[in-house]
């Protein structure tokens, strides 16, 4: 059978349309391979929890993100395609989520202050993702921040990318290695998929994000009508100089 990729090229190639993502995102099975509901309940993703997807597509896991961080909280959901930024705001109108900020990246910039995350989801794009990408979604993690990798299992399966671009689990943990992180977690995801949960190397070593009631800075090109108010940019955040 022909596998459909669901890798998210759009942050290294072209931008899929939303016709494509949706017809590849959101099938009805999904959930029973993947569940978003059942990731972020193991993360342990808190009440008033700032979150960071990169490459979030069609919002399948940024929006139960967003209900379970709820309005104290923020999912910056990330991606490359103004036509998936476009159908991320309407979603966002339509379940009244307004703690949810679709964000258009650059091919290599994410235009988020540094430091701003309890957690950064890489869901189904490490074996696609660009350095210059992979490093801006670490820049993104708060000091004792984690970052959560979803991907798929090195092995046929009916639906998904071709078996020689997949990673295994090592192959991811010594990727994300490279740039400092530490695995502090791995489970089976679902019978087709893997997840591993990193922090930075020395930092401390909880089981679960705990929310931050204060609201994250921004870099202002992501503020505007995609976002909700908050407070000015402190001095000290760093702008993204380079960029799922």
């Amino acid at each position: 059978m022909a596998h459909s990729h669901h890798g998210h090229d759009r942050l290294v190639g072209s931008a899929w349309t939303r016709e494509q993502a949706l017809e590849r995102l959101e099938r009805p099975e999904r959930r029973q391979s993947e569940d978003p509901d059942d990731l972020w309940t193991r993360v342990g993703l808190a009440p008033g929890a700032t979150v960071v997807e990169v490459g979030a597509g069609t919002g399948y896991f940024a929006l139960p993100a967003a209900r379970k961080v709820g309005p104290r909280g923020r999912v910056f959901a990330v991606d490359l395609s103004e036509d998936l930024v476009e159908l991320l705001r309407e979603r966002r109108e339509k379940e009244s989520l307004p703690q949810l900020v679709p964000v258009r990246s650059g091919r290599a910039s994410i235009p988020l202050d540094s430091g701003i995350a309890d957690v950064v989801l890489l869901a189904n794009v490490l074996h696609d993702i660009s350095d210059p990408t992979l490093s801006e979604a670490v820049r993104l993690l708060k000091p004792d921040g984690r970052l959560v990798n979803t991907d798929w299992n090195k092995e046929r399966t009916p639906v998904g990318p071709p078996v020689e671009v997949r990673l295994t689990p090592s192959q991811a943990e010594q990727r994300l290695g490279a740039l400092g992180l530490a695995v502090v977690g791995r489970w089976a995801f679902g019978p087709w998929h893997y997840a591993i949960v990193l922090r930075r190397s020395g930092g401390p070593r909880r089981s679960s994000a705990r929310g931050h009631p204060r609201r994250p800075p921004v870099h202002r090109s992501a503020r505007g009508p995609d976002s909700p108010s908050s407070p000015p940019r402190s001095s000290k955040g760093r702008t993204a100089r380079n960029r799922r």
